[in-house]
């Protein structure tokens, strides 16, 4: 059993969160660390977590990958059976891998367990209780569960849930531009079953940094740098050439890697024209039309706030918007 924890500069909740994960009453695993060369005291916690406890692997990068290749790092230095990323402000409740570990032992076609969600402010105070729905992800039929996951309204926190770790090996794991992570959902969906544990293990905290909060609504082109560090050269040329970056036209981009999943993972012509249905009916749900419409309009901001605003009350609000002035960490 392998946990990766990637992080940037997250002295502010990493001890609480090692603490919640070096307490799981399943304790045959190994937490590796990856520090995306942190400025703060995340190299001190770290240090000292590791030579208290030999489950801790401790790896420091020279400079800032990015989260996206500091995320997937994490991954190539497993050595376990099953995997699972943890973010560095959230936390893990006690029977969170024995409850997990025992759903996937039961189903071993099954490629991912997902659970149950509190979510937590910055001082532990719970905020909410609830569970992502994904129904069809317990399908034999890929294009089902493909379906289940491309259609579902969900912020990717089941991207933090255990996964089989052969079923990552050769997918695109987090990578390194906005929207991986629910892209790499759907990739585990057409490569297996997913098992759900209902109770509530995953405590995810809801705060002014969080990535999703402080950037990702806010610049897309931030959002490309807070993933991959290397492309702000590359970036910059563009701008200098006066063409739009590709990285601001988020659900476009997703809805090209969903194209290419269903080349990559699906053999037999007939699962893979249903697949391709899917994607068809994609434009139609949970407001992806005005959403890419929207990232069309992103260079006109009152074209894009008004957008919006009519995707709103058609469809209603998913999550609460983001506090002004906040500030991203760089995991």
């Amino acid at each position: 059993m392998s946990i990766g924890l990637p992080v940037y500069n997250g002295e502010r909740y990493l001890a609480s969160t090692m603490d919640s994960i070096l307490a799981q009453d399943l304790a045959d695993f190994e937490l590796i660390v990856s520090d995306n060369a942190s400025t703060d005291r995340t190299g001190e916690i770290c240090r000292g977590y590791a030579q208290r406890d030999a489950r801790v692997r401790y790896f420091r990068n020279e400079r800032n990958l990015g989260a996206g290749p500091n995320y997937d790092n994490c991954f190539h230095k497993a050595r376990g059976t099953y995997f699972k990323w943890a973010a560095h402000d959230d936390r893990l409740a006690p029977d969170y891998l024995s409850k997990a570990v025992a759903a996937l032992d039961a189903a071993p076609d099954a490629v991912l367990c997902t659970v149950g969600i509190t979510e937590i402010g910055p001082h532990d105070e719970v905020l909410r209780t609830y569970a992502n729905s994904f129904p069809g992800t317990i399908s034999p039929d890929p294009a089902v569960r493909f379906g289940a996951v491309i259609h579902a309204r969900h912020q990717c926190e089941d991207f933090f849930g255990l996964y089989r770790r052969a079923a990552l090996v050769g997918s695109g794991l987090h990578d390194n531009y906005s929207g991986s992570d629910r892209v790499l959902l759907a990739e585990m969906a057409l490569r297996g079953p997913w098992v759900s544990v209902p109770d509530p293990l995953f405590l995810h905290r809801e705060h002014e940094g969080r990535y999703t909060r402080a950037i990702l609504l806010q610049d897309r082109r931030q959002a490309a740098l807070w993933q991959d560090t290397t492309v702000q050269e590359s970036a910059a040329a563009t701008k200098r050439r006066g063409a739009k970056p590709p990285s601001t036209q988020f659900h476009l981009v997703v809805y090209r890697k969903y194209l290419h999943l269903v080349r990559k993972n699906v053999a037999s012509p007939g699962a893979r024209a249903a697949c391709y249905w899917q994607l068809a009916r994609w434009w139609l749900t949970d407001g992806h039309l005005p959403d890419v419409l929207r990232d069309l309009l992103g260079s006109h901001p009152t074209m894009r706030q008004r957008a919006r605003s009519v995707k709103r009350m058609v469809f209603g609000t998913r999550d609460a918007p983001p506090p002004p002035g906040s500030l991203p960490n760089l995991k």
